[in-house]
């Protein structure tokens, strides 16, 4: 394989798991909602 090659591998790699580990990041890091009751409880 040439250097273009290997240039592309590493890059598509880095990408791949750079987009994995930010979506495992946001997706983690969501405060939790605050959850009132329906109206029809009082809430």
């Amino acid at each position: 394989m040439n250097i273009q090659g290997w240039i592309f591998l590493v890059a598509s790699t880095v990408f791949v798991w750079g987009l994995t580990i930010w979506c495992f990041y946001k997706v983690l890091t969501v405060p939790a909602p605050i959850e009132k009751p329906p109206d029809s409880l009082g809430g």
